[in-house]
């Protein structure tokens, strides 16, 4: 409350120092007067020495009023009658006031700080409502994941179940194959039985006419005969008991139904066979499916890797002119998967008749351009005679043995003949396809070779 008039104080000092005469100042004074800023401990030092120098004190008061340094200033420097109550009071007076205004201070220091504490909550609260919604999002989510999950496993265990039953059906479908082909073998076979001896009962009656028809003749001619003409008697032999002749309508009759029967079941089993898509061989290498000479390169020797023909430039790969112009490359060998010809061609027919289209066409195909084809049809109880025969020596006609397919016949061909001799393999099955690729042949679409055959 005196820092007014210990600050006159110093201003009086310095202004002696230029007065003339020059009123020199308390000598304590001295270290003081130099300073540009006075610190709280410098003025409460020029306070102690101002108090303690009664004249110096009087001469500020005289040179100083009440409304420049304050009450408590001026009481202080003039010190009149009770003075010393009155400057207490009012220091008492000002450390309330003070400290009001502390207190005061402090609180709004607190709001503010409050103020931005409950803001920070705030911000937080909201930052918590929002981390809040974005989990339970994910945790929807992460269910709805869950379960995605469980119906594709599901779904995945009755799909791999799928696969088993379809897996366990087809190896029941191909052992039902398996089993029918043989009662096919043990049904053809009594056909060609049954065809042997209907041939051997005819060529029986045929003879016994002839018999007959020359016994008669000879009891209908002239009896005239001389003594030395007449033949010597002959020992007879014990006659023979009576048959009855064959009833060659009821063979032919057997023998027409038991054929029907066989081509059903071929039918039924080429069918079957495509249903099946031709399930691989067993493991193991495959059967010797022909005798024929200049099928494998020589013992010994190392197998060359057979190049494909080369396409002319222009010239689309699946149409007609590209199978017409591989098929008329001099030495080429054509081999046709069967069935799987036939069936895109005429499907309606049954699969003997199948077979004589696909083999007369293939005959007429080698009248034009000279090609050896190999022809490749399921079966190996099929009786050859249901095949045309003529003109034999360019169109061969094979069918897999037992337990083996076509398929696979026409692959070891593809392996087997000489790697100099140009292969075209005609068949739309994948399996086929892509081994024929593989080794090297080139390919032509069931399709592609029914519409050359069409020409």
């Amino acid at each position: 409350m005196i820092r007014p008039a210990v600050e006159s104080a110093l201003a009086v000092a310095r202004s002696g120092l230029t007065d003339d005469p020059v009123v020199p100042p308390p000598p304590a004074l001295r270290p003081y007067l130099g300073f540009a800023k006075q610190t709280p401990q410098s003025l409460r030092a020029i306070a102690r020495v101002v108090e303690g120098d009664d004249n110096f004190r009087a001469r500020v008061a005289a040179e100083v009023d009440e409304a420049k340094v304050g009450r408590a200033g001026w009481l202080w420097l003039s010190r009149p009658e009770g003075w010393a109550g009155e400057l207490e009071a009012l220091e008492a007076e000002s450390a309330a006031r003070s400290a009001d205004e502390q207190e005061a201070r402090a609180e709004r220091a607190a709001a503010r700080r409050l103020a931005v504490v409950e803001a920070a909550a705030r911000r937080s609260e909201s930052e918590a409502e929002a981390q809040r919604v974005e989990l339970e999002a994910a945790r929807v989510e992460l269910a709805s994941e869950r379960a995605l999950r469980a119906r594709a496993e599901a779904h995945l265990a009755d799909l791999e179940a799928q696969v088993s039953d379809l897996g366990a059906a087809r190896a029941d479908a191909i052992r039902n194959l398996k089993r029918v082909e043989a009662r096919l073998v043990d049904r053809s076979t009594e056909v060609n039985t049954l065809r042997a001896r209907n041939r051997a009962l005819e060529a029986d009656a045929a003879t016994r006419e002839s018999t007959r028809s020359s016994s008669a003749g000879g009891a209908g001619g002239p009896a005239t005969r001389t003594p030395e003409a007449t033949p010597r008697p002959r020992p007879t032999a014990p006659a023979r008991e009576a048959r009855p002749a064959p009833d060659r309508a009821a063979i032919a009759a057997e023998l027409a139904r038991a054929a029907d029967g066989a081509a059903a079941v071929a039918d039924g089993l080429a069918a079957l066979a495509r249903l099946l898509d031709a399930a691989p061989a067993a493991a193991g290498a495959a059967p010797d499916l022909t005798a024929d000479p200049g099928l494998g390169d020589e013992p010994g020797a190392v197998p060359a890797r057979r190049v494909p023909l080369v396409l002319p430039g222009g010239m689309f790969d699946d149409s007609p002119e590209a199978a017409e112009h591989l098929l008329r490359t001099p030495g080429v060998t054509l081999i046709v998967d069967g069935y799987n010809v036939t069936m895109a061609g005429w499907p309606e027919l049954a699969a003997g008749e199948q077979r004589r289209r696909l083999v007369t066409a293939l005959q007429g195909l080698a009248a034009r351009t000279a090609t050896h084809s190999e022809v490749v049809f399921d079966g190996a109880a099929v009786d050859a005679a249901l095949v045309p025969t003529a003109g034999r020596q360019l169109v061969r006609v094979r069918f897999s043995p037992p337990g083996v397919e076509a398929d696979d016949v026409v692959l070891d061909l593809v392996e087997r003949l000489p790697a100099a001799t140009p292969l075209v393999v005609a068949s739309s099955d994948k399996r086929v396809r892509e081994g024929a690729k593989r080794l090297g042949a080139n390919l032509l679409h069931a399709r592609q070779l029914l519409d050359l055959l069409r020409r």
